[in-house]
C-alpha cells in the first residue's frame, strides 16, 4: 500500500481552512462579532451618557476628564481587551475550530516566545521615543504635549492601570484585526499568500480607520503599524510578537503622557508632524527586524 504524502504544512492566515471549512462559515464569524460589538457599543453609549447628566460636560471635555482619571483610561482598556474573547467566539462558534488557534498555529499563546521578543522591541521603541522626544523640542512642539503634571496619588494610579492593562488592550486590537479578521479573510482564499496578502492589507486599513479622525501622516503611521504587525504574524505563526510590539509601543508613549498630565490630549490626537511618523516607521522596522532575526535563530515555526 501506498501512503499519501503528508498534508502541507498551513500557515496562521489559512488556520481555518480545515476540512469542516465552508464558504459560509466566515459569514457565521462576522455575525458574532458584530452581535459582541454591539453589545459592547450599548453598554459604552450607555456609560457615556450616564457620565455626561452626571458631569453635565460636552463632548470633548467629557473625553478629557475621563481619560485622565484612573478609572475611565481602565474601562476604555477592559472595553477594548473585549476584542480577545470576541475573537475566540467567533473562532469556536463561526468557524467550528478551537479558540486556541486565534493565538498561534501550535493553538495557545507561546508564553517563552513572547518573553524572549519583548527585550528588542523594547530597547527599540525607547531608543525610538527619545529620538521623537528630540525632535519634538527641536521643532518647537513641546516633547510630550503640554499638560499640567498630576498628583503624586493620580499619576501612580493612571501608571498602575497603563502598566497593568495596557497590554491587555493591545491584546485586544491584535486578537480582532490580526487575529480573527485575519484568519476569516485568509480562510476564503484557496491560495495561502492570497490570503496573507488580503488579510494583511484590509486588516490594516481597517485598523487605522477605526481610530476615528485623523490626517494623512496618522493615519499612514497606523497603517504601517498595522501592515508591520501583519508581517510578523506571518512570519512568527502566532500573534505573539504583535502583541508585544503593539503593547510596548502604547506603554512607551503612554508613561510620559501621564506624568506630564498629556494623557487625554495624547489619546485624543487627530495628526502627527511627517518628521514623527517617520522616526516612528523607523522605530517599527527596526524592532520587526530584531523580532526576525531572533525568530530564525530560534527556528519559531510559523505554521
Amino acid at each position: 500500500m501506498i501512503e499519501a504524502p503528508p498534508a502541507p504544512p498551513t500557515p496562521y492566515t489559512a488556520a481555518l481552512r480545515g476540512p469542516r471549512h465552508r464558504w459560509w462559515r466566515p459569514l457565521v464569524g462576522a455575525t458574532v462579532v458584530a452581535g459582541g460589538l454591539l453589545v459592547l457599543v450599548l453598554l459604552t453609549g450607555v456609560g457615556y451618557g450616564v457620565a455626561r447628566l452626571v458631569t453635565d460636560l460636552d463632548g470633548a471635555a467629557l473625553d478629557e476628564a475621563l481619560f485622565g482619571t484612573w478609572w475611565g483610561l481602565l474601562l476604555s482598556n477592559l472595553v477594548l481587551a473585549a476584542g480577545v474573547p470576541l475573537a475566540w467566539l467567533a473562532v469556536r462558534a463561526g468557524h467550528g475550530r478551537e479558540a486556541g488557534l486565534v493565538s498561534s498555529v501550535a493553538g495557545r499563546w507561546r508564553w517563552r516566545w513572547a518573553l524572549r521578543v519583548l527585550p528588542p522591541v523594547l530597547a527599540v521603541a525607547v531608543v525610538a521615543a527619545l529620538a521623537m522626544a528630540v525632535a519634538e523640542v527641536l521643532t518647537g512642539r513641546p516633547a510630550f504635549g503640554d499638560g499640567t503634571a498630576p498628583a503624586a496619588g493620580r499619576a501612580v494610579a493612571l501608571l498602575a492601570v497603563v502598566l497593568l492593562t495596557t497590554p491587555l488592550q493591545a491584546a485586544g486590537e491584535e486578537y480582532f484585526f490580526r487575529g480573527w479578521l485575519s484568519q476569516a479573510l485568509g480562510s476564503w482564499c484557496a491560495r495561502p499568500v492570497v490570503g496573507a496578502v488580503l488579510a494583511a492589507v484590509v486588516s490594516a486599513v481597517l485598523f487605522g480607520a477605526a481610530h476615528g479622525p485623523q490626517d494623512p501622516w496618522l493615519f499612514t503611521d497606523r497603517l504601517v503599524f498595522a501592515l508591520v504587525a501583519s508581517w510578523l504574524v506571518h512570519r512568527t505563526g502566532g500573534l505573539e510578537a504583535a502583541v508585544v510590539l503593539h503593547a510596548v509601543n502604547n506603554v512607551v508613549v503612554a508613561v510620559p503622557a501621564v506624568l506630564t498630565g498629556a494623557l487625554a490630549q495624547a489619546v485624543a490626537e487627530t495628526g502627527a508632524p511627517p518628521v514623527l511618523v517617520v522616526l516612528d516607521v523607523a522605530g517599527m522596522l527596526a524592532a520587526a527586524a530584531a523580532v526576525d532575526a531572533r525568530a530564525r535563530r530560534r527556528e519559531r515555526a510559523r505554521r
